[in-house]
């Protein structure tokens, strides 16, 4: 009886260790999926921000663009939210902006050109968390026809991304 009760005793103990090993796996993996989705969200609300700050460049540089006789650049300044000593502006940053006869941010019509829009607009790296964005040429005739449905798409290498329609100036939410 001795041998069957070591025997079983044994067995007994492999499974326990088995189930804790597989307990201890499946949360670990449960964590690091809730980590990775949560992460993802992160970065879909980055994007979207920046898509924010984007459009709200493209909509001052137009308006600057109007107000001061449709030149060929525009020089958008940005200012604190705050003023300063003896309560005057404080400016934060200055961006030369290259305008479209239609009174939108331009650039040359490919990836490297789009790539320039974001840098004249936002003035900052193209990248959210270490991850890089991408800038991407669609032209107009290609997708449908029509020269004046070109875009700029700004993405991820996965999911969100948003546009910026350069005929138009119209900046188009985050997408997935």
């Amino acid at each position: 009886m001795d041998k069957n009760q070591a025997a079983d005793e044994r067995s007994r103990s492999l499974f326990i260790n088995i189930t804790v090993v597989v307990v201890f796996i499946s949360l670990m993996l449960g964590f690091m999926i809730h980590l990775n989705n949560g992460s993802t969200n992160l970065r879909r609300l980055a994007l979207e921000n920046l898509a924010e700050q984007f459009s709200t460049s493209v909509s001052n540089a137009h308006w600057q663009w109007q107000g001061e006789g449709r030149p060929e650049i525009v020089l958008l300044i940005t200012y604190a939210n705050k003023l300063g000593e003896n309560e005057t502006l404080i400016e934060t940053d200055r961006k030369p902006i290259f305008m479209s006869h239609l009174g939108w941010p331009k650039a040359e019509p490919t990836s490297q050109g789009c790539a320039n829009i974001w840098k004249m607009l936002l003035n900052m790296p193209m990248n959210i968390d270490g991850f890089k964005i991408f800038a991407e040429y669609y032209d107009g005739i290609k997708l449908n026809d029509n020269p004046l449905d070109s875009v700029c798409r700004y993405r991820l290498s996965t999911g969100p991304y948003f546009e910026y329609k350069v005929f138009s100036g119209q900046v188009l939410s985050v997408k997935e």
